[in-house]
C-alpha cells in the first residue's frame, strides 16, 4: 500500500506540474499573440500612413504637372497667336513693299526708256558726226572720242609706256598707262611673226641647234614680204608718215607694228576697216596709241650695235625698211620700188582665217629633201666656223 500511494502522489505531482506548464505555455502564447497583433497593427498603421503620404505627394505632383501643362498650353497659344499676327503683318508689309517695288520698277523702266532714247539719239548724232568727220565735212572729230582711259588714275606715269606705248607688265603695272580713244598712230601688237624671232631665246630640249637653220638674212627677207603686203594695204586709207616694225625678243614688243598717218581721219578709217581682219593666219588687233617722239621710243644704240641688252631691250629695236623708207632722217622716197613677191596663201588678207591649199605630195617630198640638205650644209658650215 505504501508504494501505491507513493506512486499516486508522484503521479499527481507530475500531472499538476504538466498542467502548470500547459497553462504557462498558453499564457505565453496568448501574450505573444497579443504582442504580434499589436506590432502588426502598428505596422499596418505605418504602411497606411506611408500610402496616404505617397498618394498626397503624387497628387500634388499631378496637380503641379497639370498646372505646368496648362501654363505651357497657354504660352503656346499666345506664341501661335503672336506668330499669326507677325505673319499677317509680314504679309501686309511684303504686299506694300511689292507694290512700292512695282512702282519703282515702273519709274525705273520709264527712266531707262528715256535714257535709251537719249542714247540712241546721241549715238545717231555720233554716227552722223563721225560720218561728217570721215567725209571731211567736219574738221574736228566727235566729242565722244576725245577722252583718255587711265589704268591707274592718280598714279605716276609709266616711263616706258609713255615712250613706246607698251609695257612688259601690261595693265598690271603699278604705274599709270594712258590709252587714247583716237590718235594718228595705230599699234598692231605682235603682228609680224617669224620663227627666228619666236624661238631665238627659247630653249628647245629636242633640238638644241634649231636656230642654226635660220639667220638674220632669212628673217629680213620675210620682213620685206611682210612690209610690201602690209604697207600696200594700209596706204589705201591715206598717207603714212611712219611705219616701224619691232624685232625685239621681248614678248610685249616682239613683232609690234606701228603705223602713223598724216591725217587723223585716215587712222580712224584704217582702224574701222582693218581691225579684227585676218592676215597670215593671225587675227589683227589694232589699238590707238601716242608716240610723242620716235627718237625717244627707238633705242639710240641699236643703229651703232652698242646696246648691251641686245634685242631684250625695252626700247624699240626696229627693222630697217627697204630703201630706208620712213627713216628718221627722212630720206627721199622716189627711188623706192616695192618688190612684190607672190605671197603664199596663208599671208593674204582675209576677213576670216583661211586654210592651206594641199600641195602635190611628190613635189612636197622633193622640196622637203632639198630643205633638209640645205639645213645640213648650213649646220656643218657654222660648226666649222665655230671650231675655227
Amino acid at each position: 500500500m505504501g508504494r501505491h500511494s507513493e506512486w499516486r502522489r508522484i503521479a499527481k505531482r507530475q500531472r499538476r506540474r504538466k498542467i502548470r506548464v500547459q497553462q504557462a505555455q498558453l499564457r505565453d502564447s496568448i501574450l505573444e499573440d497579443s504582442d504580434l497583433q499589436a506590432q502588426q497593427q502598428i505596422l499596418d498603421n505605418l504602411i497606411e500612413e506611408q500610402i496616404i503620404l505617397s498618394n498626397k505627394i503624387e497628387n500634388e505632383k499631378w496637380l503641379q504637372a497639370e498646372k505646368n501643362y496648362m501654363d505651357n498650353w497657354e504660352k503656346l497659344q499666345q506664341y501661335k497667336e503672336r506668330l499669326l499676327q507677325e505673319k499677317m503683318e509680314q504679309k501686309i508689309k511684303l504686299t506694300l513693299e511689292w507694290e512700292a517695288e512695282k512702282e519703282r520698277r515702273k519709274i525705273e523702266e520709264e527712266k531707262l526708256k528715256q535714257i535709251k532714247e537719249e542714247n540712241m539719239k546721241k549715238h545717231q548724232e555720233f554716227l552722223e558726226n563721225l560720218q561728217k568727220f570721215m567725209a571731211g565735212d567736219s574738221c574736228e572729230p566727235p566729242k565722244e572720242l576725245n577722252y583718255v582711259c587711265d589704268t591707274r588714275p592718280g598714279a605716276e606715269m609709266c616711263t616706258f609706256f609713255s615712250k613706246t606705248a607698251t609695257c612688259r607688265f601690261g595693265d598690271q603695272c603699278s604705274r599709270n598707262h594712258q590709252y587714247p580713244s583716237i590718235s594718228n598712230v595705230l599699234l598692231a601688237k605682235n603682228f609680224y611673226a617669224h620663227f627666228g624671232l619666236d624661238n631665238m631665246f627659247e630653249n628647245n630640249e629636242y633640238d638644241a641647234d634649231i636656230m642654226l637653220e635660220y639667220d638674220e638674212n632669212e628673217t629680213y627677207k620675210e620682213f620685206e614680204e611682210f612690209f610690201c603686203d602690209v604697207l600696200t594695204e594700209f596706204e589705201k586709207f591715206g598717207k603714212i608718215v611712219q611705219f616701224k616694225v619691232c624685232k625685239n625678243y621681248e614678248k610685249h614688243l616682239r613683232g609690234n607694228t606701228y603705223i602713223e598717218y598724216a591725217d587723223l581721219r585716215c587712222a580712224v578709217a584704217a582702224y574701222r576697216f582693218l581691225n579684227s581682219r585676218w592676215y597670215g593666219g593671225r587675227q589683227l588687233s589694232l589699238q590707238f596709241c601716242n608716240i610723242r617722239s620716235w627718237r625717244n621710243a627707238i633705242c639710240g644704240l641699236q643703229a651703232k650695235q652698242r646696246c648691251h641688252k641686245g634685242r631684250s631691250c625695252n626700247f624699240l629695236h626696229i627693222f630697217r625698211n627697204p630703201n630706208n623708207l620712213f627713216s628718221l632722217q627722212k630720206l627721199p622716197e622716189e627711188n623706192y620700188i616695192p618688190r612684190r613677191r607672190t605671197p603664199p596663201r596663208s599671208w593674204r588678207w582675209s576677213e576670216s582665217p583661211e586654210t592651206e591649199i594641199p600641195k602635190d605630195t611628190k613635189s612636197s617630198r622633193e622640196s622637203n629633201d632639198e630643205e633638209k640638205k640645205n639645213r645640213e650644209r648650213r649646220r656643218s658650215h657654222k660648226r666649222k666656223l665655230r671650231k675655227d
